[in-house]
């Protein structure tokens, strides 16, 4: 279910090009669009929380990942901008609902397995997402249009949804639809984590989206040399989270936090003090490194929260991190405006080191609000 999330973010992503294109959109137009996904995501969370606590995260899951196949379909037929523009929103929502649901059932399924496996799944979301763009190059390479790709695609994500829902566990919290909990706002512990995943996605965001400039507009390298520092950030943010369940396992969360913190202020450092093409390279890949386990380790802690359930705290966790992945990459561009790039993403240097110091902290809070 990750795999398909991600697969089906990334055939949207790749296909970007083609719909500006095809709707003649400016980059003004193109980023209302973009912003639409966003909004309809941000909406849609907290309805899916609620929706993980009466019905459970398999149904959630089940109906939310039918919707984004669908929703494909319907970006890829759309004859107008207007009808476009509410296909992005609808898919945006939908993704709102598969996030929630997906990393409720992700919480559950830890539990019962008895270690670390969080970062494993967001992982195949990194795979599935890289697999959506190579396909997407390959495809189009070869002849394929985009109504063709992302409908094929659409039918691999109903196929998956089908395939798999019969496997998924049941929520012993919510009892699908049994009742749940009475409402609660989150507690002091839990805004501190929701905190941190802002931080974390913030920086995932802006360091996704402001590699590749960085590296042609400060090193000046040529473009296809400055494409291998956003592959290589996406590359180590892939391998870490492989890797990250085993070493979560045996160091614990809390080392991890300020090992990741560490990492990604030594990346920054090397990228941005020494703005030499290996040294940016090998910069933003430890970065990726630093920031590959974060987002994993404290959507696991969100999920145990005792007092909201997994669903709504994980709601509520993904809501201000994904606000933070939204609005970071704009903010890093209106400093760079008045600061320069360089200063600008020093930025994100300051967050691993908030990370580093007040990350086990809070993670260490809300183990004992659950105690």
């Amino acid at each position: 279910m990750f795999f398909a999330d991600g697969i089906g973010f990334g055939i949207w992503a790749a296909h970007i090009p083609a719909f500006k294109q095809k709707f003649q959109l400016s980059d003004s137009s193109l980023s209302i669009v973009l912003l639409t996904v966003a909004v309809g995501s941000i909406f849609s969370m907290p309805l899916a929380g609620q929706a993980v606590r009466h019905f459970g995260s398999r149904r959630c899951i089940a109906v939310s990942l039918a919707c984004l196949g669908l929703c494909l379909v319907s970006i890829a037929l759309a004859p107008s901008l207007i009808l476009f523009v509410l296909a992005a929103l609808l898919f945006g929502a939908a993704k709102g609902g598969v996030d929630v649901g997906i990393n409720a059932q992700a919480v559950v399924v830890e539990d019962c397995y008895g270690r670390p496996i969080m970062s494993s799944f967001q992982a195949l979301w990194s795979v599935g997402g890289l697999a959506g763009g190579f396909l997407t190059s390959a495809t189009l390479g070869l002849g394929s249009t985009p109504v063709i790709n992302l409908v094929s695609t659409s039918s691999l994500i109903l196929l998956l949804d089908l395939r798999c829902y019969s496997h998924l566990m049941r929520d012993a919290s919510s009892r699908e639809g049994e009742g749940g909990k009475r409402f609660h706002l989150p507690g002091k512990a839990l805004l501190y984590v929701a905190i941190l995943a802002f931080i974390a996605l913030f920086s995932e965001g802006v360091l996704q989206d402001w590699a590749a400039v960085y590296m042609r507009q400060v090193v000046a390298v040529p473009v296809s040399v400055a494409a291998i520092g956003y592959a290589g950030y996406s590359t180590a943010m892939a391998l870490g989270r492989f890797g990250g369940d085993r070493i979560i396992a045996f160091y614990g969360e809390r080392f991890v936090m300020r090992l990741s913190g560490a990492l990604i202020i030594v990346g920054l450092a090397a990228a941005l003090l020494v703005p030499s093409p290996i040294s940016a390279i090998a910069g933003f890949v430890v970065a990726g490194l630093g920031n590959s386990n974060l987002v994993p380790i404290l959507f696991s802690a969100a999920g145990r929260d005792p007092v909201l359930g997994p669903g709504p705290a994980i709601a509520a966790v993904t809501t201000l991190g994904f606000f933070g992945f939204v609005i970071g990459p704009p903010v890093i561009g209106l400093m760079s405006t008045f600061f320069g790039l360089p200063v600008a993403l020093s930025l994100v240097a300051v967050l691993g080191l908030i990370t580093a110091v007040c990350g086990p902290a809070a993670i260490q809070s809300h183990a004992l609000s659950r105690d």
